[in-house]
């Protein structure tokens, strides 16, 4: 929630900010042209700090939804749903075309677009067919 509130923010509504803080400290604007050790301005610095800030709060917030998403699949496969897109079932033309294939009628490509899957679906249609037989 940090993050997508800082995240809105650009680079004139900070500066905005700093000089109405200023203010209220009863500071002068011309405090945030101070260099600071020669290198850069107090702008500079706050500006730069305030951009790693965003970023560790960004990097913070990647890692707790990951957390908890992994977390949320675990609880699911403990309860037994299934996770994943479902696997296709296979085509009743299957039988007729896995003997075409195998009497080497037709390639693996060519078997696949007859029964309108993708090639890895139809091996692994073969491996399974392979290990129920065993």
């Amino acid at each position: 929630m940090l993050f997508k509130t800082l995240q809105e923010y650009d680079n004139n509504q900070i500066h905005d900010e700093m000089k109405q803080y200023l203010s209220e400290l009863g500071l002068s604007e011309n405090a945030l042209s101070t260099m600071v050790d020669g290198k850069m301005t107090v702008e500079d610095l706050v500006g730069k700090l305030t951009a790693h800030l965003i970023e560790q709060a960004a990097q913070e917030d990647r890692r707790r939804f990951r957390q908890k998403q992994s977390e949320g699949i675990a609880r699911a496969q403990q309860a037994g749903v299934a996770i994943g897109r479902p696997t296709r079932k296979q085509d009743k033309r299957f039988r007729r075309v896995r003997e075409m294939y195998q009497a080497q009628e037709v390639t693996g490509q060519e078997a696949a677009r007859l029964l309108s899957v993708a090639p890895s679906t139809f091996y692994r249609w073969l491996r399974q067919e392979n290990t129920d037989e065993m």
